[in-house]
């Protein structure tokens, strides 16, 4: 299955959960951390890598502090990877 990254960029904690029920539907999911302080990036990283582990998913960077989110079967186009990487997942 080919589905095109939903991108998600936090401010707060409390967008977590909407990180994990777009994975849960077994969507990739695009985190980017840029604007985000250095003790909310960890959380989020700690908590995405948590999820993808539990759910048998994986966990790359792509960028600076930008990472993707991949559900166990699902693939992201290697167009999709390659605007990931040049621009950060902008």
């Amino acid at each position: 299955m080919n589905l095109k990254p939903q991108k998600v960029t936090p401010d707060s904690f409390n967008e977590a959960q909407q990180i994990a029920d777009i994975f849960k539907r077994r969507q990739p999911v695009i985190i980017n951390l840029e604007g985000a302080d250095r003790d909310l990036s960890r959380r989020l990283i700690d908590f995405a890598s948590g999820v993808c582990y539990g759910l048998g998913g994986s966990m790359e960077r792509v960028g600076g502090q930008v990472y993707l989110l991949t559900p166990t079967d699902v693939e992201v186009s290697e167009d999709d990877r390659r605007r990931l990487t040049q621009r950060g997942g902008s």
